[in-house]
């Protein structure tokens, strides 16, 4: 890494830890804003790997989302110690999401994305109807033991424990985007013809990256169940879905910190105009508008532009050339 991305590195986790320090001081409301925030990173960080390097537009990863909070909400009526109960979320959504990816490998395309959407809404309908999952009502009061020095029903213990799980997943998924396996999806996702030719078995990495953003989605899950306290059959429907996707979009979809920048923007907005006006939604949706025709390339491209913009004023403003 160059000198200016080390300390562009070095000033981004110096703002986050300084960030995450001041958030506890400004209430319980703020604190729950930026838990859900930083689950959300986690979530459209998973399935970017999918839509921004393997060029695998899936639109049911809501249900492995939805399998890792329900998983967690299960064990916790159980009392299981939440590392634990995360594990096996994570363990479930990635076994599911293999079972998928196999399903799915031999379908590319639009037919793709339609089956990914049929096989959650599947899940989605048995989970509405299931009477161990709470039905309509979902399951409540989902809650880690109070036990030990470090008690996560304590909000800023919890607040604090989410925070390092998504961490350590953002490192995990990061190490696999820039390890041999992330240089394979990104051919893949340029020209899957010419990766086959060139020796890397397409229809495996692409099961594999399924598994992966699967566990990683289930993990966020698992950690949305634990800071909502209520898990319901909401978290598996098509419209979660669709939320990361966007968040990607706004983001930078071919950047590993485009969806997390995306993730932060549409999450607290949907937070501040949801607080100010009932037509929130709408609002929403002109400042995405906006940002889809405006910055294409998302939120990570507005440096470069704002560069080429004042490139092109300078251009524009110098003096003529005089020749003798």
């Amino acid at each position: 890494m160059r000198a200016g991305g080390r300390w562009w590195a070095v000033a981004l986790a110096v703002a986050v830890v300084a960030w995450a320090v001041a958030v506890p001081r400004l209430g319980l409301g703020q604190l729950a804003l930026w838990e859900d925030v930083a689950i959300q990173v986690l979530f459209a960080t998973s399935v970017n790997l999918l839509l921004g390097y393997a060029n695998i537009p899936s639109f049911g990863q809501a249900a492995f989302y939805g399998a890792g909070a329900y998983t967690v909400a299960l064990l916790a009526q159980s009392a299981w110690p939440p590392l634990a109960a995360l594990a096996a979320a994570v363990a479930v959504a990635a076994a599911l999401a293999f079972v998928t990816g196999l399903i799915t490998s031999r379908v590319t395309g639009l037919a793709f994305s339609m089956v990914t959407l049929a096989i959650g809404q599947v899940l989605y309908t048995f989970v509405l109807q299931s009477n161990a999952a709470g039905g309509e009502g979902g399951i409540s009061g989902v809650a880690p033991p109070a036990r030990g020095l470090f008690d996560l029903t304590q909000p800023v213990h919890l607040w604090w424990f989410i925070l390092l799980c998504v961490a350590v997943a953002m490192l995990a998924l990061w190490w696999v985007v820039s390890s041999p396996f992330g240089r394979a999806l990104t051919a893949i996702r340029e020209d899957p013809k010419r990766a086959a030719f060139l020796g890397i078995a397409v229809r495996r990495y692409r099961v594999m990256a399924f598994t992966i953003a699967g566990g990683a989605a289930g993990l966020a899950g698992g950690l949305y169940a634990y800071s909502t306290t209520i898990v319901a059959p909401a978290v598996l429907n098509w419209t979660q879905s669709a939320s990361p996707i966007m968040m990607a979009l706004v983001g930078g979809m071919h950047t590993f910190l485009g969806p997390a920048l995306g993730a932060v923007l549409i999450t607290w907005l949907l937070y501040v105009l949801g607080q100010a006006t009932r037509a929130y939604l709408l609002y929403v949706g002109v400042v995405l508008l906006a940002f889809v025709l405006l910055v294409p390339r998302g939120i990570v491209s507005i440096p470069d532009l704002l560069r080429r913009l004042a490139g092109g004023r300078r251009a524009t403003g110098a003096a003529p050339e005089v020749t003798p």
